[in-house]
Parts: structure tokens; sequence; C-alpha cells
């Protein structure tokens, strides 16, 4: 009986202790540094997107036409 109380009071505390990030925030703050080949790259990416995007609503338009 007096080991499951130990293990019951260890679990307790453990689960205190492990409740979260918003408990206990990070010591090392980490900034981002934006990298402007990244960004340059990521935006040809959503360029191309938006043109693929466009060809298929005017597909759709010509075939909603018919």
């Amino acid at each position: 009986m007096k080991k499951r109380l130990i293990v019951l009071g260890v679990v307790c505390f453990c689960a205190f202790l492990l409740q979260g990030c918003i408990a206990f925030p990070p010591l090392v703050q980490v900034e981002h540094k934006d990298n402007p080949a990244a960004n340059a790259e990521v935006m040809k990416r959503l360029d191309a997107i938006d043109q693929r995007l466009a060809q298929l609503e005017q597909k759709t338009d010509k075939r909603q036409e018919r």
C-alpha cells in the first residue's frame, strides 16, 4: 500500500511538471531570421500556383458556358 502511494505521488508530481509549455516557458529565446532567397523561392512557387489556378478557373468557366 505504501508503495502504491509513493508511485501515485510520483505520477502526480510528474503530471504537474509536464503539463505543458505554458506553465514552463522555454529558457532560450529563438529569433528566426528571414532568408531573402528562400522568400523569393516561396513567392515564385505561390505565383506559379496562382497562375495554374487561374488557368483551371478559365477552363471551368468555358465548360460551364457550353
